[in-house]
């Protein structure tokens, strides 16, 4: 648990308090503890088979070197990946 704590706080800077009010620090506490969740979900659901558990770092930035253009039509989302791509995997396992 302990680890899970430390990567929150290097990584997604939960201990960054720079509002003077409290509402203010609560709500990007709120939204960092969100992102945790989410990225730590696409860790468990998508990087199933590898022995290795990759840290939520790694995971951002792979996903963030892939450039995917996310839209909205009709009623669904649209995620656009270069094939060439090499983390386009995780792309498509993600939103499979």
């Amino acid at each position: 648990m302990e680890n899970r704590i430390k990567e929150g706080k290097n990584t997604l800077r939960w201990d960054k308090t720079s509002c003077r009010r409290f509402a203010g620090n609560q709500a990007r506490l709120l939204m960092a503890v969100l992102a945790y969740n989410l990225l730590h979900l696409l860790r468990q659901c998508c990087l199933q088979g590898e022995e290795v558990k990759r840290s939520i770092e790694w995971l951002i930035k792979r996903l963030n070197e892939a450039g995917a253009k996310v839209g909205w039509h009709a009623r669904r989302w649209l995620i656009q990946v270069a094939s060439a791509s090499p983390v386009s995997h995780h792309y498509r396992a993600a939103f499979r």
